[in-house]
């Protein structure tokens, strides 16, 4: 009769350790206030600028306006103008030991030249999301690339 209650139980007490993990292969807009470092690169691959002072981190989170934007397909025909590769320092572990943490990429950016229209990747989970972005958006991100 023990044998019948110990296993659902064995069973449910791993599900309930389990519940906790967190799997990150999603896209979460809070990543990008979480940025320590935005590196920008036009269509040729040329580094534009490198964006690390916390001021500027901001000033680009709230100028992208994230809130505008709508998942939506891509057009036909639209060609790469540059990305924006963000970048944040790994969450520091007890399993680390004397390691230091490492900045690591979070996502990428990729705007297309003359649209509206963006595409976050995402490398470590092989992820990406289209986006319709708000001119005044797509404008900002351009002045970036071209400046």
């Amino acid at each position: 009769m023990k044998k019948y209650f110990a296993l659902p139980i064995a069973a449910l007490l791993c599900l309930l350790s389990l519940a906790g993990c967190k799997i990150n292969s999603g896209f979460d807009p809070e990543d990008f206030s979480k940025a320590q470092k935005v590196v920008v690169i036009d269509a040729s691959g040329k580094e534009r600028a490198v964006l690390e002072d916390q001021a500027e981190l901001d000033a680009f989170v709230e100028a992208i306006w994230i809130e505008g934007w709508h998942v939506e397909a891509l057009p036909e025909g639209l060609q790469k103008g540059g990305a924006f590769i963000l970048y944040q320092t790994e969450t520091i572990t007890a399993f680390m030991g004397d390691r230091e943490a490492e900045i690591q990429e979070i996502c990428t950016l990729q705007c297309y030249q003359d649209a509206p229209y963006l595409t976050i990747d995402i490398d470590i989970a092989e992820l990406s999301f289209p986006f319709s972005i708000p001119q005044e958006t797509a404008n900002y991100l351009q002045s970036f690339l071209e400046g």
